[in-house]
């Protein structure tokens, strides 16, 4: 195949973002309590609806757009309910995304919680409603919307870069370089997604 006829065979990314709750092992829901199991899933429900939020998606089709991404197959869109496992000797990295070119998959880990925290005063943070939301509540859940929506970003760009074979850290780089940019003044904009995703959930 040329490359003109390579290029034809890809389409810009322009579609609905469509992610989805991604269903967990049975063995690794038996390593959380019901209480856990319930946050995570709230969680996990609650970035879905963020990421369909249509502040959320007109930002993410800006950067397909502006980078002219181009797939050749449907990218499917998992929001993992549990955090991934940190990384073997490196307990201070947690991987927040990724994206598999061969699956044609990105999926979105949640943040790591303290267990007790979870059990105890976490529990209603995405039932509690919009309304009433303590200072802390409220920062706590606009870091919880910039870390799925940057990853969102994030991962999207590495499915344009890694259809040009650059070295991994270079591509990595590069990655972050204008998620930042993306990314930039994201406290200005972000509390309205985050109180439509809470009505809906509440």
């Amino acid at each position: 195949m040329d490359n003109q006829t390579a290029q034809m065979s890809k389409t810009s990314w322009a579609p609905e973002i469509d992610a989805r709750v991604a269903n967990p092992p049975p063995a690794l829901l038996k390593k959380y309590t019901a209480k856990e199991k319930a946050f995570f899933h709230d969680y996990a429900n609650f970035v879905v609806r963020l990421i369909r939020n249509e502040k959320v998606t007109d930002r993410i089709h800006r950067v397909i757009s502006m980078e002219r991404i181009v797939i050749d197959k449907r990218v499917d869109i998992r929001v993992m309910v549990f955090p991934a496992r940190t990384f073997r000797g490196r307990q201070n990295t947690v991987l927040h995304g990724s994206y598999s070119q061969s699956a044609s998959q990105i999926s979105l880990y949640p943040l790591r919680f303290p267990r007790e925290w979870i059990r105890g005063d976490g529990m209603d943070l995405f039932r509690a409603g919009f309304e009433g939301l303590s200072q802390r509540r409220l920062r706590l859940l606009s870091e919880i919307s910039e870390s799925a929506v940057s990853t969102m970003i994030h991962e999207i760009l590495h499915v344009k870069f890694q259809q040009r074979s650059m070295s991994r850290y270079g591509e990595e780089a590069l990655v972050q370089k204008i998620e930042r940019q993306f990314m930039r003044g994201w406290e200005e904009w972000i509390l309205v997604p985050v109180q439509q995703a809470l009505s809906v959930i509440s």
